[in-house]
């Protein structure tokens, strides 16, 4: 757990506030960054490129880990109605398209579908969810199945499918420009101008959420940026926090509750997920999103010419 724990320190470190060491070794990989930045732009090219003539939305970032991608999808899913979300379901220990969630139902268990594809399935305003490694099958599938909007969680590179991109841009900037292995970015920087929309939290969103301090309860998270929760950092007796997506076992957890002697996990959704069927006393950290004013219009705009093409 600790190997774990300062593994996902140094990799933020690395990225974002680097040792003088760090710096060294960024300088060294650069030749693997321009490797890497090249065949990421390639990659981008030579694609048949695929139009629906249906409202598809993408969410996405250009930096390595998370920057709040899900509760930004979550939000937009609450202002239109026949929301389908499609994404490639990290981690889970299935293969090609699964049909996680059609309307009220969820159809398979979290080995299948993933830890984020599972919380996108306990939302209500979310008709569909869907993982699938080939977009394309997904978003046919999703349409099949009656979407009215489909929602792609992380699917910015994805320039062969025309979407309207939204890019997430966090307010905590890479050290250095470069791609991976030498900075945070997947793709070149200069991409960010094939956005449609560029969605910055304060100017774009607002970002709150909310937990009752309990000095019973430890908080344990596997979120990509733990950081995120500071302020509920003082609500629990303890804090552990894992890489992101970490598998749970249920005697660790147990382990940690005998330590400091409490009865509750406190948790985001995405970790509540993975441990609910543990029997284990649980307490959420309700994390939200509210749009303001130009992104909603944006939003609207674009699902609008949809509805006058239709028409």
């Amino acid at each position: 757990m600790m190997d774990e724990k300062k593994y996902t320190l140094w990799l933020d470190n690395y990225f974002f506030k680097p040792s003088f060491l760090q710096k060294c070794l960024a300088l060294v990989l650069l030749p693997l960054s321009f490797i890497y930045a090249f065949c990421a732009i390639l990659n981008t090219f030579f694609r048949k490129k695929v139009d629906f003539k249906r409202p598809i939305i993408s969410v996405g970032n250009l930096s390595f880990g998370g920057n709040g991608k899900t509760p930004l999808c979550k939000a937009i899913a609450r202002e239109f109605e026949g929301v389908f979300i499609v994404l490639r379901g990290y981690k889970r220990k299935s293969k090609g398209l699964v049909l996680v969630k059609k309307e009220d139902k969820i159809l398979c268990d979290l080995s299948q579908s993933g830890d984020e594809a599972m919380e996108y399935a306990y939302e209500k305003s979310i008709k569909g969810v869907l993982v699938s490694e080939d977009r394309i099958k997904g978003i046919e599938k999703a349409f099949e199945l009656g979407a009215k909007i489909v929602l792609l969680d992380d699917a910015f590179s994805k320039f062969h499918i025309k979407k309207m991109d939204i890019l997430l841009q966090s307010s905590i900037k890479p050290y250095f420009n470069f791609t991976l292995p030498s900075g945070a970015y997947r793709l070149p920087k200069f991409y960010e101008k094939r956005a449609d929309f560029i969605a910055l939290e304060g100017r774009d969103f607002v970002r709150y959420s909310y937990t009752k301090e309990n000095p019973k309860a430890i908080l344990v998270t596997a979120i990509a940026k733990p950081f995120r929760l500071h302020e509920h950092f003082i609500k629990a007796r303890a804090c552990y926090f894992f890489k992101d997506h970490y598998e749970f076992k249920k005697e660790e957890l147990e382990n940690l509750l005998k330590k400091h002697h409490c009865d509750t996990l406190m948790l985001t959704f995405k970790d509540f997920v993975k441990v609910k069927d543990f029997g284990f006393k649980t307490q959420l950290i309700e994390l939200n999103i509210e749009l303001k004013s130009p992104l909603r219009q944006s939003l609207k705009t674009y699902i609008k010419e949809f509805e006058y093409a239709l028409s």
